[in-house]
């Protein structure tokens, strides 16, 4: 039989409650949304501050860290290293910009956090790191 990890949404619900935390260490930065999903990018949490400027990035990232992988910095690298685009994948939802951290669980894909909003995709990646370290996985 085979034994799939998977996160459960007490795990999402953690990883949003602390990247909320995260983001209000600085009161001066702009608002963001920040998504969890499971391993084929399906959302199992959200969470969109007030006044957020680009509510559908954090999905975006989230989506393609979870079915590329990868991160989505290192997604956006190897783009930039292999001469590829986005369009080449034929997948709409794809997105290169940093801010999507992959969940692995022994080797394994099991989800991804996505964060969006902030002007460097690096403060958003992060924010998306506090979130993964909040799940205990």
């Amino acid at each position: 039989m085979y034994d799939k990890p998977m996160l459960s949404l007490e795990q999402a619900q953690a990883a949003i409650t602390a990247m909320i935390a995260d983001h209000n260490k600085d009161s001066s930065r702009r608002k963001v949304d920040m998504a969890v999903v499971d391993d084929a990018g399906n959302l199992l949490a959200y969470a969109r501050m007030d006044r957020c400027l680009r509510p559908t990035f954090a999905l975006r990232k989230a989506y393609t860290s979870a079915v590329r992988g990868m991160d989505t910095l290192a997604f956006s690298e190897q783009l930039n290293s292999t001469g590829r685009s986005l369009e080449s994948f034929g997948d709409s939802q794809l997105i290169a910009l940093p801010g999507g951290v992959v969940v692995l669980k022994d080797g394994a894909v099991v989800g991804a956090i996505g964060v969006g909003g902030l002007p460097s995709g690096i403060d958003d990646q992060s924010i998306a790191q506090a979130g993964l370290a909040a799940m205990n996985v």
